[in-house]
């Protein structure tokens, strides 16, 4: 995933001018719909056309986790910490006009602010079937754990998953054809430019999202430059089954990654399977298999390296205590363990590793928020 942005090369001022400019703007929305009088004195709503905030909210999580591998501790990646800090606008402009911005404000050693941006897109809906999107985007790979925010997961993910660089700067078409399918092609900088050192490298992706019965879909065709010219293909077939709708359902996910030397089915792959139920309204239980392989004999896929094949599993409980606003807090606690072997010496899951990790998710919806207090007021 993309490094995240290092605060400290900030100057205190522009954040604080940022973060004032924010509030001003969620502030304006709330006279949004403005009140004029009609000809017998009434007042009646006008409908606002202009720039209109419509979401504005802040999310984080911290924790502790446990990293230990083969029966060592891993003391740089065990204790106490915060994972994440997203800031997030979804903004009208004009009519059919929007404009959506997440912006995770970790402190690292990363110095490029768009490297934590994970998208900031202008969109242009003419009508109700058409959507004309450019800026940064999520690269269009089908998937259900690629699909989920970094946030909700906990430390558990595919070794795909675990280097894929999903945010990238590029254009995209969606159409709906029917009520529930929507395809979309997009065209963006290939995610491997940043492990090969060339920012001159692209994409193209046709992704399809479905529903039909208890069955949905997150399928796609990608082919993505890499090395010395070569092209990396994906089919990403992501499946989920409703059995019990919001009780019990299964993710299961197949990513099949080929190149013009390495044309093989299965041999460099990935299959994730993660099942759900909530035996509450406000307690999910999670079970999750991943398996991750690459017997190409080749270095064309830099996520997962040839000669790989590794296992993991997991499970783990989320609780969110208070049930008329389910969003605004989480508690969750997981464990995972995988084995096998990874030529990847950086690579994020090793033999005999076993990974715990037990926090909190907060989110404030900003906007909400000040809404409800200036009605009280």
């Amino acid at each position: 995933m993309p490094k995240c942005l290092n605060l400290r090369t900030f100057d205190s001022e522009i954040m604080k001018k940022l973060l004032a400019s924010l509030v001003m703007m969620c502030a304006c929305s709330m006279v949004a719909h403005a009140e004029e009088p009609d000809s017998h004195g009434a007042r009646k709503q006008v409908q606002y056309e202009g720039p209109e905030v419509l979401k504005f909210s802040l999310e984080g999580r911290f924790g502790w986790q446990m990293f230990r591998t083969a029966g060592v501790t891993d003391d740089d990646r065990t204790g106490f910490r915060g994972d994440f800090f997203n800031l997030r606008l979804d903004a009208r402009l004009y009519k059919g006009l929007s404009f959506s911005w997440r912006q995770r404000l970790n402190i690292t050693s990363e110095r490029n602010f768009w490297n934590s941006t994970d998208w900031m897109v202008l969109n242009y809906a003419p009508n109700k079937d058409w959507l004309i999107s450019a800026g940064k985007q999520v690269v269009a790979i089908g998937g259900y754990e690629y699909d989920r925010p970094p946030i909700d997961m906990y430390n558990s993910n595919s070794e795909y998953w675990n280097h894929i660089g999903c945010y990238q700067f590029g254009a995209s078409v969606a159409y709906n054809f029917g009520e529930n399918d929507r395809l979309t092609f997009q065209f963006s900088n290939s995610p491997f430019r940043t492990h090969i050192g060339s920012n001159n490298t692209y994409g193209f992706s046709l992704m399809w999202n479905g529903r039909h019965g208890i069955w949905e879909t997150i399928w796609s065709l990608n082919a993505f430059q890499c090395t010395e010219g070569r092209w990396m293909n994906y089919i990403a077939l992501g499946n989920k089954f409703n059995f019990l709708p919001k009780r019990l359902w299964l993710e299961l996910d197949y990513v099949n990654r080929a190149s013009s030397r390495q044309t093989f089915l299965f041999e460099d792959c990935s299959v994730i399977a993660e099942m759900s139920g909530k035996p509450h309204s406000t307690v999910r239980l999670f079970a999750k298999y991943t398996y991750d392989v690459n017997n190409t004999g080749t270095d064309a896929d830099c996520y997962v390296f040839d000669g790989t094949e590794m296992h993991g599993v997991s499970g783990g409980i989320e609780y969110e205590p208070f049930k008329k606003y389910p969003e605004v807090l989480r508690l969750y606690g997981s464990a995972g363990y995988s084995w096998g072997v990874n030529t990847n010496p950086g690579g994020a899951m090793q033999d005999g590793q076993i990974r715990v990790n037990v926090g909190a998710k907060i989110y404030l919806d900003v906007l909400k928020g000040l809404k409800w207090a200036i009605n009280k007021w």
